[in-house]
């Protein structure tokens, strides 16, 4: 009997000679863009209804403090503590953010195809934050580029679908 994860994902996949299969190819690009536009919608949103509720929570009489530190202070720790715990958290748990969740794609180790290591997702997510604030609008204002993301921090990205067990 082999063991499965939550979605019904093996945790180490067999080719039919009894070896451990290489890792998939990297899923498209319209997948990766996709988890990662929900997974920072997700975290955008909990954020702002972070901030709402503290808004909402001040008297009446109070006007509302848009330069009080606390305010944003309070976002930005609620919008980077939903990012942490979704990209590191539930993908060392189920291989998967809710993002790839819902576009249909996994994470994986480079190496061996293996569940990735909590230092790997954090050095993924750090990467991400610094490529989604810096390299992603500078491409965007100078014209881009058709070139893929690249796999970093030993993981890679990959379809779902790729991670089925072959049939013997």
């Amino acid at each position: 009997m082999d063991s499965r994860d939550l979605f019904g994902v093996p945790r180490e996949q067999q080719c039919r000679n009894g070896n451990t299969a290489s890792v998939p190819p990297a899923a498209s690009m319209g997948r990766r863009y996709g988890a990662a536009a929900i997974d920072g919608g997700l975290a955008v949103v909990c954020a702002g209804v972070s901030g709402l509720a503290y808004v909402l929570s001040l008297p009446a009489s109070v006007a509302i403090p848009l330069t009080d530190g606390i305010l944003w202070l309070r976002i930005f720790v609620t919008g980077m503590g939903v990012s942490l715990v979704n990209q590191m958290l539930l993908v060392l748990l189920f291989r998967c953010s809710v993002g790839k969740l819902l576009v249909g794609t996994r994470v994986v180790r480079l190496t061996d195809g293996g569940r990735p290591q909590l230092w790997q997702l954090f050095g993924r997510w750090i990467g991400g934050i610094a490529y989604g604030f810096t390299v992603l609008p500078l491409g965007f204002i100078l014209g881009g580029s058709d070139a893929p993301p690249l796999d970093f921090a030993g993981v890679r990205i990959v379809a779902a679908v790729d991670m089925r067990p072959e049939q013997t």
